[in-house]
């Protein structure tokens, strides 16, 4: 459940699929609105009359022989690359306080990436890290080692068919010194997602305002796919602000009705304390 005025209820993306018994679950938890999407390569179609259709990356493989192959020449090239400089990737059961010190100071090392504020700077601690940074049935975390330190963290969310990418997240400084971390993050977590028997993993959204990581999924067999996120008010409250055009999470509002000022925002964010922006939520 998540946010202020309202109250919302939220399937997780690309995961689950809805059934109308969810209606009455999100109601007996106080919620005012309920979101969730649909799964068009499921063949799961549905519109409500309150909607927004969103495009997302999503890449269909039948095993990673069958991902890797399909990949062009020079994408092969680079996975193959990094470990030749000596990147590690090994799954992370459980981190030791040491691991865990590491992968939080890949968080805080740097307020902006791609030219805007990184909205989880400031949301790990050691404590979230250890307890949140666990491999089992339901997540697969990844680490990336080089020269016996990490330098990078990825972790997927998997459920049945299908698996979604939380975090892929690698070191600013250590890119200087060493390419293809974030290829042999991705490469690990394929073989290891189609072992587990998953054959579609979706990567966010596309046209987002990050250039560099829609370059990044195109160039690894990602492909944008259009899907309908659907709301249901469930209480007068949540009906009386849908008919004002206020029934979206942030995420969503900011790829959608928000869309046109993210520029703006991201141009000043970098003349504007860190406080205030944490504060005033400053970032798309």
């Amino acid at each position: 459940m998540s946010g202020s005025l309202l109250k919302i209820a939220r399937l997780d993306d690309f995961l689950e699929r809805f059934e109308a018994g969810l209606v009455k679950e999100a109601r007996s938890l106080g919620a005012d609105i309920l979101v969730f999407c649909d799964r068009p390569w499921l063949g799961e179609h549905i519109q409500l009359s309150l909607s927004n259709q969103l495009e997302i990356a999503l890449l269909s493989f039948n095993g990673f022989d069958d991902w890797f192959t399909n990949l062009t020449k020079d994408t092969r090239y680079e996975i193959r690359k990094g470990e030749r400089q000596g990147i590690e990737i090994r799954v992370l059961d459980t981190p030791s306080v040491s691991e865990a010190e590491q992968i939080l100071s890949l968080y805080q090392e740097d307020a902006f990436r791609e030219g805007r504020y990184f909205a989880e700077y400031n949301k790990w601690s050691i404590s979230r890290v250890l307890r949140k940074t666990r491999t089992n049935e339901r997540y697969i975390c990844t680490v990336a080692s080089y020269d016996g330190r990490i330098v990078g963290f990825s972790k997927v969310k998997v459920k049945g068919q299908v698996a979604t990418v939380s975090t892929m997240l690698s070191s600013i400084s250590a890119r200087r010194r060493v390419k293809g971390i974030g290829q042999s993050l991705l490469s690990k977590q394929i073989k290891i997602l189609s072992e587990r028997g998953v054959r579609y993993l979706t990567y966010g959204k596309l046209d987002a305002g990050l250039t560099g990581l829609d370059h990044f999924k195109a160039s690894h067999g990602f492909r944008g796919i259009t899907v309908n996120y659907n709301y249901i008010p469930l209480t007068r409250k949540a009906r009386l602000f849908a008919k004002c055009g206020y029934y979206q999470p942030p995420d969503i509002m900011f790829t959608t009705k928000l869309v046109s000022i993210v520029p703006l925002i991201n141009s000043v964010q970098k003349h504007v304390p860190l406080r205030l922006i944490q504060k005033l939520h400053l970032y798309a």
